[in-house]
């Protein structure tokens, strides 16, 4: 099977690592899998290339912008199965890819889709939806929003767990530790709320005294959170690590994973968290609320409230005595839900199955 994801990028994103993973895994079940980007390859695009992958970037340039572009490098390889990922890439691609006549066109929402909806793009989105097979949701809670979305296509909605690859440490030491560490893996933005992370570390710190945060992940608001890490005086007990390329030593050698996000859908390094057998702390948003049900191992706060995160740091840092049996119960909730094949798998059954 010839299968071409569409996607606005590939850097170093959820969305894209999914993306990824889908392209490698279809390649050893013996499938033509390749990536066509919108705005720029990035560097998982570039890893892509460097392992034989095609990793094609549409230009503006030329007549009917975009969209002809990707009708015309449609139309010139003649997929079975085109995967849109997220709104933009359907938007623009699944109009152009019925016109170039490819019989099965799938949209993945990664996100939480959550209301207030932006009017005019979910209005844009249910009309390409119209040439779309499927509509995936990666949580059940996304789902629900995409089916309250302004003219939604609800017959077509269905859901898919994400998926994540475990982490294997290929000899790389980890970071020196000392005390219980928390380990929070995502970039620098607001839709992560690391202010109320770092404020909810500093309310933990003043009453558990080994208590360690490292930061993996960068943005444009690292200088602004250093910042806040300074006055708070947690400076010494927070390390910023920026972008990492390999972030099995951070699992292997934290005590606690650590979200304070205010939208998500389902979140990779928290299912990356699960396969390396790490507890964790995470906000009562999107399909999060969904993998701490699944996993009972981890602990749920309400977003955007630091002193709420801050007493479910302390539970967990005061519970490490059944930290065996959490660390069992999230390697097994990872082998259960959250694999690579597990999703994979759902989504060739649904490039499989044309709607009528």
């Amino acid at each position: 099977m010839n299968i071409v994801h569409l996607a606005e990028n590939m850097e170093v994103g959820g969305a894209e690592k999914l993306i990824s993973m889908l392209c490698r895994w279809q390649r050893r079940q013996g499938h033509d899998a390749s990536v066509q980007c919108l705005y720029s390859v990035g560097p998982l695009g570039e890893q892509l290339r460097g392992d034989a992958f095609e990793v094609a970037l549409h230009h503006p340039s030329g007549p009917g912008g975009r969209a002809a572009s990707i009708y015309r490098k449609l139309k010139q390889c003649r997929p079975d199965v085109v995967h849109c990922h997220n709104a933009t890439a359907a938007i623009l691609g699944t109009p152009a890819a019925r016109a170039a006549g490819v019989k099965r066109i799938i949209a993945t929402r990664h996100g939480n889709v959550a209301p207030p909806y932006l009017l005019r793009r979910e209005i844009k989105f249910a009309v390409a939806s119209r040439w779309c097979d499927w509509v995936v949701a990666v949580c059940e809670q996304a789902r629900y929003n995409l089916m309250a979305a302004p003219f939604a296509a609800r017959h077509k909605i269905v859901r898919i767990y994400n998926g994540a690859q475990a982490q294997h440490r290929n000899g790389l030491e980890s970071p020196a530790k000392s005390g219980f560490t928390l380990l929070h893996v995502a970039r620098l933005s607001p839709a992560k709320d690391q202010e109320t992370l770092l404020k909810a570390f500093a309310l933990a710190k003043a009453r558990i005294q080994d208590l360690q945060l490292w930061i993996v992940g960068e943005g444009r608001l690292r200088a602004k959170l250093e910042s806040l890490a300074w006055r708070t005086g947690i400076i010494d007990s927070v390390k910023f690590f920026g972008e990492q390329a390999d972030v099995s030593p951070f699992f292997a050698a934290a005590d606690l994973f650590i979200l304070s996000s205010v939208t998500e859908g389902v979140p990779v390094s928290l299912l990356e968290a699960l396969a390396a057998g790490l507890p964790a702390v995470v906000t009562e948003v999107g399909g999060m609320t969904e993998v701490a049900r699944l996993s009972e191992a981890t602990v749920t706060a309400p977003p955007s409230n630091p002193a709420a995160l801050a007493a479910a740091i302390e539970t967990m840092a005061k519970s490490c005595d059944r930290f065996a049996q959490l660390k069992t119960r999230a390697r097994e909730c990872y082998a259960q839900n959250f694999t690579v094949e597990r999703m994979a798998s759902e989504y060739m059954t649904l490039y499989e199955k044309v709607r009528a």
